[in-house]
């Protein structure tokens, strides 16, 4: 006996815009709205200019109210207490990570440039991938 297989649904969370992530300051994407009984894993992309370096702490804050301004700090939105920072990238490749959250309404990266974080580094890509748990 087979299985069926879910269609996988692509959400670009930036809309075509980057996000610069200067320096060693701290960042947050926009938001995105989670879904019930589906599969979550993230498509992130960093660019920047030159050879410079790249040195970015990627955390996924979640929370049940949109923010108060998107793209700022809002007490509303926390790393889950049992979660680990979710990903630390040091290069331009795409990274693909599987994640699952904790039962909220919304998420959003916050990204901290870190020691080495070049002034032109850039969010390039960050994408929504899910799929329907059957």
């Amino acid at each position: 006996m087979g299985y069926e297989t879910g269609e996988i649904a692509v959400y670009d969370v930036l809309k075509g815009e980057v996000v610069e992530v200067e320096g060693t300051g701290v960042v947050y994407t926009p938001v995105y709205a989670l879904k019930k009984n589906v599969n979550y894993s993230f498509e992130i992309q960093f660019a920047v200019d030159d050879e410079a370096d790249i040195d970015c702490l990627l955390e996924v804050e979640q929370g049940n109210a949109l923010p108060a301004t998107e793209g700022e700090a809002d007490d509303g939105y926390v790393v889950p207490d049992d979660a680990d920072p979710f990903l630390e990238i040091e290069d331009e490749d795409l990274h693909i990570r599987a994640y699952c959250p904790a039962v909220t309404r919304y998420l959003r990266l916050k990204i901290t440039g870190r020691g080495d974080n070049s002034a032109t580094v850039r969010l390039v890509k960050f994408n929504v991938c899910t799929v329907v748990n059957l």
